[in-house]
Formats: structure tokens, sequence, C-alpha cells
């Protein structure tokens, strides 16, 4: 009888210290995992941050190039346009002379035609308007020393006076057309040129403004535009050997005198009263001359 108090006192303190282990595992437990929580989320963080930096430095790198390519371009196109602009910079510096033979006789492009036998060469005109007078320069191979002859006709198919060039063998020398007033029909026109030839020759058409001006020496047949002169002109002519010698001179309106007389005549030391105004004359000649200011 006297057994029953120990064994219960032994049950109730068995029970408590249950308790207490279930409780230290328990708080075991939830440490846990809360520390595997916040481990889980230490190994998230990490994982984004590599994928952003590369995406971005190849964007970078794309857009750039196209921009640098079309910056030439622009820069380029303006580099002509100032070569450009300076090219009305010569029309101030016109000389006087060559001002008057532009709005006297007309302004057209340089042409050039080459031909073998007898031909009809077609006279530069202007877009609506009539070109008055040029200059062509001839050279011709003869054969066997046979005619070469230039003649003028107008639009109506008539002859416009003499013709131009009227020689034997070959040639070389330039000569103008239209040069002076038409006596006979005002709106008569040059347009056209008929060459007999029975070689080979060729012919350079330009403006009467295009031909050489001042004083100088010369050979052949030559047109030369003449300044507006301060005084008389001298003109002195050299190796006539079986040639002929004439001068013309056209000034203000087409005008025209006849200084020298188309002949054979040697002319030496001539000296001749010029107007005050700008002019070109028209030379024929079978040797060398010179033009010069009278001293």
């Amino acid at each position: 009888m006297s057994y029953a108090p120990r064994s219960s006192g032994r049950k109730k303190k068995s029970s408590r210290s249950a308790w207490i282990i279930i409780a230290i595992v328990a708080v075991l437990v939830v440490a846990g995992i809360i520390v595997g929580i916040v481990v889980s989320s230490n190994q998230v963080g990490p994982n984004p941050t590599p994928t952003v930096s590369p995406t971005v430095s190849p964007t970078k790198t794309s857009t750039a190039t196209p921009t640098v390519t079309p910056t030439p371009s622009p820069t380029s196109s303006p580099t002509p346009s100032p070569s450009g602009s300076s090219s009305p910079s010569p029309s101030p510096t016109v000389s006087p002379v060559v001002a008057w033979a532009n709005q006297t006789y007309g302004v057209f492009p340089t042409v050039a035609w080459s031909h073998q036998g007898n031909a009809v060469v077609t006279l530069p005109r202007l877009v609506g308007e009539d070109v008055k007078g040029g200059i062509m320069t001839f050279t011709n191979n003869a054969a066997d020393n046979s005619d070469f002859t230039v003649q003028v006709f107008d639009q109506d198919g008539n002859q416009m006076g003499d013709p131009v060039i009227d020689v034997l063998g070959d040639y070389a020398g330039t000569v103008g057309y239209g040069l002076a007033a038409p006596e006979i029909n005002s709106d008569a026109v040059p347009t056209s040129v008929h060459v007999t030839s029975s070689g080979n020759w060729a012919v350079e058409i330009a403006a009467v403004g295009a031909a050489p001006q001042g004083m100088g020496t010369y050979t052949g047949d030559k047109v030369v535009l003449m300044p507006a002169p301060a005084n008389n002109t001298l003109v002195v002519n050299y190796g006539l050997v079986g040639g002929n010698f004439g001068l013309n001179y056209y000034y203000q309106d087409q005008l025209i005198q006849i200084l020298v007389p188309f002949s054979g005549a040697q002319v030496n030391n001539q000296s001749f009263q010029l107007n005050a105004v700008p002019g070109v004359i028209a030379v024929h000649s079978g040797g060398q001359w010179k033009v010069s200011a009278a001293s």
C-alpha cells in the first residue's frame, strides 16, 4: 500500500519534460523555415542583374552607326555650290569690246564640223532670236590645187555679198560673216554657208565676242576685236609674197569702213583714224601683219 503515491509523482514529471522537448523542436523547425526563405530570396536577386547589362550595350552600338554614315553626304553636297556660285564673277570682268560684240552680233556656243568635198553648213541661231554674225575658222587640204570657196546665204537662199573665202589650194584662216549691216534687205539673216572643196576641210564657228582682241602680230586671214582706241591705229603688213591684203573695220550698228581695199599692194606703216568706240577688224592677208597704236 505504500507504493501508490510514488508512481503518480513520476508520471507528472515525464509529461512536463516531453512538452519542453516538443516546444524546442518546433522552435528549431520554424527557425529552419525562416532561414531557408531568407537564403532562397537572396539567391534570386543576383540572377536578373547580369541579364540586364548585356542587352543595353548592343543597342547603343547599333544605333550609333547609322547616324555617322548620313553625315558625310550632306557635308559633301554643299561643296560644289560655292564653286558654282563663283562662276558669275567673270561676267563683270568682260571687256567693253566683248560686251559690244555680244550685244551687236549675238552669243552662241562654239560648234565644229569636218567634211570632205562640197557641203552646206547650217549656221548657229539663238532660240527665239536671230544671230546676226559670227566668225569661222577654216582649214582646207586641197586636192590638185583646186578651188576652195565659202559663200554665205540668208534665210531666203540669197547670197550675202561676195564669198568670204575664194582661194586655190590649201587654206587656214578666220573670216567673219554678217559683220556689216545688209545694205539691201535689213531683215536678211545669215543662215548657211556653202563650201566648195575637192579635199578634206574643217570649220569652227564661234561668236564674234570669242575673237582675239587688241594690238598684236597676226598671220593670214583674221578677225580681231578692237577696243575703243585713244588715237590712230597703225597697221603694218609683212611678207606679202604673191598674196593680197585687205582691211575692213566694223563698229557701231554694224557700220563698215574699208580701210585697205583688197589688193596685192604692200602696206607699210600706214595709219588709220578709227572711231572712239569698240569695233572689229577683218583682215585678208597672204602673210604676217601687225596692228599697233600710233606713237
